[in-house]
């Protein structure tokens, strides 16, 4: 390990928090019944030379896996004593992947350490941007690995600029000019809104057709225009929701059915073994044919019908059916997203930005689909995915997001910041980093493990339990001595 260099922020220590929330009532998704969510949260310290000291976070989903002991025990120690240099810290950050991803290798690359080197991965992103003075996004447009030159004009402090410390105010997108290539003023850059989707309903057990369709089409009437909704195991509740969607959603948005843009989506959560089982259960549901010629398909999306690895099964529902197909949450092996798309079988595709393994991993290939023509969205975790994309920007999805909360994911109530929300569309934020904190309330990083606490938010009584790894905790032996 190279000693601290004069402009760098040197990574400290790696601290977790884990929290769960129980849900109001069950929700079936796909094979499992969820009656909490359960989230781990990841919190990055470092240090720049003058002594100030720069944090990034970064959360998820921890689908009942030991997601805080697998970011200690095998990312952690790869990452902690790590240089960012001031004047091009996302080169650091990507050094930091790969060291991780090489270091867990005979245990890891995919499935859950992959997730961890993402959770990870991502708080990095965070401090980079911080320590560049400027919103990941930003960040990622401007220190592409390949060198390659983007349309984006440079940002004010975009090289050389003074790190931003932990608690400094947002840069308002009119507040400095910035510079082209030429070094002339072009004037403010506002970044582009990306298209939202809103989790809209789930069809849990005792609710109607017509309950579960209110419900979708009041959140239309807010202006979203592509709302997603989850299969139902029951044929005839399916086929009666669908049937009213179909016929009362268009006159609400003002817009018919458009693959991949407006519309209703389907999640299945990987609920059908097979083509065979899904081609049931959709010609039940009365869509199991191609619509007729001119006119709109009958699903924006049809989501995760097999499990991803069945990507022949998926392709052969996309030929029977005709309904546009995506895939990709959860997924942590780009060579099954790979698959699928040679098959024909992602007319969306879809990243989970921490499973794929985080901002690193997830940004390069959400610009190769992009270049391919695809339709690009993300699974959950709006504060982070909003960052993707370019100029152009990816599909950013989110659970309803009022200070009540929903009753099928709390997500937004463990956040402060992030995009802002409207018509439909998702902002990026001009905060340095990624533009967002986790909640004290449910996420705490302590220096020390703790026993597990209980602590009072919104109704609910979510468990929180800390760990850290610091740099007197490192692995003898890092990844450049193997």
């Amino acid at each position: 390990m190279t000693g601290l260099t004069v402009s760098a922020a040197r990574v400290t220590d790696v601290r977790t928090s884990t929290t769960v929330v129980p849900l109001p009532q069950p929700l079936q998704l796909g094979a499992m019944t969820v009656t909490r969510r359960e989230y781990v949260g990841v919190q990055v310290r470092a240090v720049l030379p003058d002594g100030t000291e720069v944090t990034g976070v970064s959360y998820a989903l921890t689908r009942e896996a030991p997601m805080a002991e697998i970011v200690e025990r095998l990312v952690a120690p790869h990452v902690v004593g790590r240089e960012l240099a001031v004047d091009d810290p996302a080169a650091g950050v990507r050094a930091a992947w790969d060291a991780a991803l090489r270091g867990s290798a005979i245990v890891g690359r995919v499935g859950l350490v992959r997730r961890a080197i993402g959770l990870v991965d991502v708080a990095l992103w965070d401090v980079a941007g911080k320590v560049a003075g400027v919103p990941v996004w930003r960040l990622l447009e401007r220190s592409l690995p390949d060198g390659a030159a983007r349309d984006l004009p440079s940002a004010p402090g975009a090289r050389g600029a003074a790190p931003v410390p932990d608690g400094a105010a947002p840069v308002a997108p009119s507040a400095h000019p910035d510079r082209g290539s030429s070094g002339g003023t072009t004037g403010p850059v506002v970044p582009a809104r990306r298209p939202a989707i809103l989790v809209a309903a789930y069809p849990t057990p005792g609710r109607t057709a017509r309950a579960v369709a209110d419900e979708v089409l009041d959140r239309a009437r807010e202006g979203w225009p592509l709302l997603k909704i989850s299969r139902s195991p029951d044929r005839e509740l399916m086929r009666d929701l669908l049937a009213i969607l179909h016929a009362e959603l268009p006159a609400v948005t003002g817009r018919e059915t458009e693959a991949g843009r407006s519309g209703v989506v389907v999640d299945v959560g990987f609920g059908w073994r097979d083509a065979d089982e899904a081609l049931a259960d959709l010609d039940a549901w009365g869509i199991g044919a191609p619509a007729p010629a001119g006119e709109p398909p009958a699903l924006a999306w049809l989501e995760d019908p097999v499990l991803p690895e069945d990507a022949a099964g998926a392709a052969r529902i996309r030929e029977v059916t005709g309904l546009p197909l995506a895939i990709g949450d959860e997924v942590t092996d780009p060579e099954v997203l790979a698959r699928l798309a040679a098959l024909g079988a992602l007319d969306v595709a879809r990243v989970d930005v921490v499973g794929i393994g985080g901002l690193t991993a997830a940004d390069p290939l959400v610009r190769s689909w992009q270049d391919a023509g695809l339709v690009t969205s993300s699974h959950v975790y709006p504060e982070v995915s909003v960052h993707l994309g370019g100029a152009a920007g990816i599909g950013v999805e989110t659970f309803e997001r009022s200070p009540q909360g929903n009753p099928y994911d709390p997500a937004p109530l463990l956040v402060e910041g992030g995009p802002a929300f409207r018509d439909g569309t998702a902002l990026p934020p001009e905060a340095p980093g990624l533009g967002f904190t986790l909640s004290p309330t449910y996420f705490t990083f302590e220096a020390t493990p703790s026993l597990p606490s209980m602590r009072s938010a919104s109704g609910s009584d979510p468990a929180t339990t800390t760990t850290t790894r610091s740099t007197d905790d490192r692995m003898l032996g890092d990844q450049e001595d193997r």
